[in-house]
């Protein structure tokens, strides 16, 4: 049986993320101000941390959907205002 670990990554500088097997991932800005997130040469906007509901206000998303693949992330905050948090989970090797 495959089974998958999760993780949680902090992220408060620009960076370039690699990770191989995994079955989900979200990232969320934290911060006051938008961040770009690219994948496979496409960029996205990730909007800032809405304070007056008290959660991030948008993410960037790969649902699970049972299988397992390799994505580089390009993570590059627009802003002074850096904090966005990678939760995934990875196909642990047993």
């Amino acid at each position: 049986m495959n089974k998958s670990g999760f993780n949680s990554q902090l992220i408060t500088n620009d960076d370039k993320i690699i990770l191989e097997g995994v079955t989900s991932l979200t990232l969320a800005n934290y911060g006051a101000d938008d961040l770009t997130v690219t994948v496979n040469d496409v960029s996205r906007k990730v909007p800032a941390f809405n304070t007056e509901i008290g959660v991030p206000y948008g993410s960037f998303n790969i649902p699970g959907d049972g299988t397992a693949c390799d994505v580089t992330l390009v993570v590059k905050f627009n802003g002074t205002s850096k904090n966005a948090i990678l939760d995934y989970r990875l196909i642990k090797k047993c």
